[in-house]
């Protein structure tokens, strides 16, 4: 039973009990599984858990005896070598962590959710920021249920025999390790779009950036039924929608608006993009047109897209005209913020982000040479956190 002598979930038991299994040589299995001293709610047992980490060599009843003699921690909270003898008592076997754990980590599992509505109350008081408040919250509760209530010992051996498994798809697959772009060049490039992964498009304005992120979308929500979210600060949905069913139809909308094509091309057009505009409105393609939205709205939502939706790859179009809370001024500052924001929400999300960026006017001014690095507009870290740069 939880100790009903606190509101504070713990079970001083539960806690004796793993001890001892560590007391009685899992020690070393407990540390695989993350155990650390904030798993134990009473101070004794803290300092037990010290203790043991300060052991040289085994950690073992006989070693534990010894270092209890020396050890301050142990000593302020009324330890004594009996003490240590009754947790291995309640174990009363070593492999019973196996038993003891996952009770452990359900009790640390509502002492920080615990601490985490304290934490709201306290600071809902002196937000300054909403959405930064809000952003704030999301993030910390997928963090809280991401912790596993259980953690085995397989989980290394899992580890490698994904990477076996990839190893294997990648011999016998396209060599395509992630979601395809549908460009065959960049495909053979990237070797796929993997999660975490923070990938930016750069070019100057009207290269093509934003058709090329339109045409990966498209390919994958169409050809494929991935769900992807594509962030538009600059397009309205009826563009970003007629770019795409123009790509799937083969049609050239400047050609057509401007009557290049002739009037029976033009009808042939229209038909086309008749016949396709069904399959692309039926894609799982979610388009947010906010030109006001900042890099915690973006998180907040793409948040909730990959939870509801089970989008597997973000746009954002584009990088420099994200917002930030930020009242210092320094865009280069606020730039390097909004895209630490993007590489962490790919990795916490595990989903690839494409980041479409500006380059800044002095390539204009510098023959035809290659765009680099330095080109990126307001760069202080674009470079440093994308995994891949790509120019056009």
């Amino acid at each position: 039973m939880i100790s009903r002598t606190t509101t504070v979930p713990h079970n001083v038991r539960v806690e004796e009990a793993l001890l001892g299994c560590a007391v009685l040589g899992a020690y070393n299995d407990l540390c695989v599984q993350g155990v650390t001293r904030n798993w134990f709610n009473e101070l004794l047992h803290k300092s037990v858990w010290d203790m043991m980490e300060s052991v040289n060599g085994e950690v073992s009843l006989e070693s534990l005896i010894v270092a209890a003699k020396t050890h301050k921690g142990f000593n302020e909270h009324g330890g004594t070598p009996v003490a240590l003898v009754g947790m291995a008592d309640e174990a009363p076997f070593a492999d019973n962590w196996t038993v003891w754990l996952p009770e452990l980590q359900k009790l640390l599992r509502l002492r920080e959710y615990q601490q985490f509505g304290q934490d709201v109350v306290r600071n809902a008081g002196e937000a300054d920021n909403v959405d930064d408040f809000a952003d704030e919250l999301e993030s910390r509760v997928m963090q809280l249920r991401k912790f596993r209530e259980t953690k085995t010992t397989a989980d290394r051996k899992d580890s490698f025999d994904r990477i076996q498994r990839n190893l294997e798809e990648a011999h016998l697959g396209t060599g395509i390790n992630g979601l395809p772009t549908g460009l065959d060049d960049l495909d053979r490039t990237l070797g796929g779009m993997r999660g975490g992964q923070l990938i930016t498009l750069a070019s100057r304005p009207g290269m093509g950036k934003s058709t090329i992120a339109a045409n990966i979308c498209q390919y994958l929500a169409v050809n494929h039924e991935v769900p992807v979210a594509f962030f538009s600060l600059e397009m309205t949905d009826d563009e970003l929608n007629a770019r795409m069913s123009a790509s799937m139809s083969d049609v050239n909308l400047h050609s057509f608006y401007s009557h290049q094509y002739s009037e029976e091309e033009r009808l042939a057009a229209m038909q086309r993009m008749a016949v396709s505009n069904p399959k692309l409105y039926a894609a799982p393609i979610m388009i947010e047109p906010r030109s006001d939205i900042t890099i915690n709205g973006i998180r907040a939502e793409a948040r909730r897209m990959v939870h509801r939706n089970d989008v597997q790859l973000v746009v954002v179009d584009y990088l420099q005209l994200v917002g930030t809370n930020s009242r210092g001024g320094n865009r280069v500052v606020e730039v390097g913020q909004i895209s630490r924001g993007l590489k962490s929400m790919a990795m916490e999300l595990d989903v690839p982000v494409i980041a479409l960026a500006q380059l800044n006017r002095q390539i204009e001014n510098d023959g035809n040479r290659a765009p680099r690095l330095a080109d990126l507009r307001e760069s202080g870290s674009i470079e440093s956190d994308s995994d891949v740069v790509g120019f056009i």
